[in-house]
């Protein structure tokens, strides 16, 4: 079975997914996820921590997660055989997420609070007035002094676009059209600079993996 490993995004514990999204993908390859580190206080940091000790089949980030993919296989090409790059950051030159995004200092239960509403479109959320019900609940939340150091490390990331384009790996890139925390630019950008990447768009926020988590994971099956 291939084995395949995620990294989440800002605050995501290693049982923050959709266990309808894990449970998918585990169809096909076995899962391992990492959240990023606590030490460390940069996206090399967390890409250097977390960097498997052997090569994965299939190695996948979502959002600061995504980042820190992309520092993973500048540094490392062989250490898998295949990318998936979902809502990433392409860096701080282009269009950054809302300010509460990064607001701390409310708490965490309101930040929490905020985030959820900016992963999702009003549409969505007029809908569903529960989404509590799509996350699964973790059993360690990341601590606050760990969440303001992942946001100032995504916030200072300068992205890696130069080193990518000597990436030669299958990419497979997925984002979101109405994402107002990693707006689609940046996974157009990403798209146009890997030379072997391929982007898929859904019509949702930043939070496509919790909002459509079978089509997420059956697309990230057809690329394997």
């Amino acid at each position: 079975m291939r084995k395949s490993l995620i990294i989440p995004g800002l605050g995501g514990a290693a049982d923050c997914w959709a266990p309808i999204f894990t449970g998918r993908l585990s169809t096909r390859c076995s899962i391992e996820s990492s959240p990023l580190p606590s030490d460390g206080t940069t996206i090399s940091d967390f890409a250097l921590k977390l960097m498997p000790e052997k090569p994965v089949d299939v190695l996948i980030g979502f959002s600061i997660g995504a980042a820190v993919v992309q520092e993973m296989i500048v540094l490392r090409p062989d250490i898998t055989s295949r990318v998936v790059l979902m809502a990433p950051p392409a860096g701080n030159d282009y269009p950054q997420p809302p300010k509460d995004a990064n607001n701390f200092s409310n708490g965490r239960g309101k930040w929490s609070a905020s985030m959820l509403e900016m992963m999702f479109t009003p549409e969505w959320l007029a809908s569903h007035p529960d989404i509590t019900e799509f996350f699964p609940r973790v059993k360690k939340q990341v601590p606050g002094e760990r969440l303001i150091k992942q946001s100032n490390a995504i916030s200072d990331w300068k992205g890696c676009l130069s080193n990518l384009g000597n990436v030669l790996l299958p990419v497979l890139i997925i984002a979101g059209r109405y994402d107002i925390i990693t707006p689609l630019i940046h996974a157009e950008i990403l798209n146009k600079t890997l030379p072997n990447a391929s982007l898929t768009v859904f019509d949702t926020g930043h939070g496509f993996p919790w909002q459509c988590p079978l089509e997420t994971a059956d697309r990230i099956l057809e690329f394997q």
